[in-house]
């Protein structure tokens, strides 16, 4: 499996023991994982989450024939519970496709009476605020502003 062939793509992994993640991802070749991160071999890379060529058991494109399994995953719920920075990262983050998955998952959680998994509400909100004023996305400006209205 050639991983640099996925740079940039729309990808769902399946590493080793089962788990899958969904996402843009980038392609981090070994000199750089090494440097960054201490991993020694080369690695795909998405919103901030690493996973080794080694633990890697599939990568499949996402597109009309093979789409995502669920509007949001792993990676987005992980990204809420660790609070606004980590939201603000993603929605600022050049992959619109990542950021409007984290809005499904904020959406979800605000449903919930108590916020769900978010943590502090009235930081994310700030960070939602925020990243309205960076997002270049026509679609995920759109999921902010709908998100900053149902905070209302």
């Amino acid at each position: 499996m050639k991983l640099s062939d996925y740079n940039e793509k729309c990808v769902r992994i399946t590493l080793k023991d089962g788990s899958v993640f969904e996402g843009v991802c980038m392609h981090a070749p070994e000199e750089f994982c090494e440097i960054e991160c201490g991993v020694n071999e080369e690695c795909l890379e998405i919103s901030g989450w690493l996973f080794g060529k080694s633990n890697i058991a599939s990568v499949e494109l996402i597109d009309e024939d093979n789409p995502f399994l669920a509007p949001f995953g792993v990676i987005e719920e992980e990204t809420v519970r660790d609070g606004a920075d980590a939201v603000l990262d993603i929605l600022t983050s050049e992959e619109p496709e990542n950021s409007r998955r984290l809005l499904c998952c904020l959406e979800d959680n605000l449903k919930e009476e108590d916020a769900g998994i978010i943590a502090d509400k009235d930081a994310v909100v700030e960070a939602l605020k925020t990243a309205l004023k960076y997002v270049q996305d026509d679609v995920v400006t759109e999921g902010i502003t709908k998100l900053l209205s149902d905070f209302g």
